[in-house]
């Protein structure tokens, strides 16, 4: 049994990445304007951080049910994508790091055997 099919880790991983989209919601959903215009500067309009905000949550959710583990999986991969899409083709690399950490832990809970 390696260390990532192992049930406490498993659980861990899956913890992990729906509490950080859980946050990144919360973040998002402040509607801060420092959060809406990175935003905009990533080419978005201001109010699509409440839209982010919606999607994170709903992952967050979906991760923690374990009928739906797969979709929230998807989900978030999805939006993290987007994101490092969108932060490239500014580029303003520096922000790679929290979407690049979120999709690690995404990926963490999906090889785990429980996503």
């Amino acid at each position: 049994m390696n260390i990532f099919t192992s049930t406490s880790f498993g659980t861990i991983f899956i913890w992990l990445a729906a509490g950080a989209f859980l946050v990144g919601a919360i973040v998002n959903a402040s509607g801060h304007p420092k959060i809406r215009m990175g935003f905009v500067r990533l080419g978005f309009p201001f109010w699509w951080c409440w839209v982010t905000a919606a999607f994170e949550l709903v992952t967050a959710v979906l991760l923690v049910i374990a009928g739906t583990r797969y979709i929230g999986v998807a989900l978030g991969v999805s939006i993290m994508l987007a994101a490092i899409v969108a932060i490239v083709r500014i580029r303003n690399y520096r922000e790679l790091p929290p979407p690049l950490a979120f999709l690690l832990l995404l990926a963490l809970a999906s090889v785990t055997g429980h996503a």
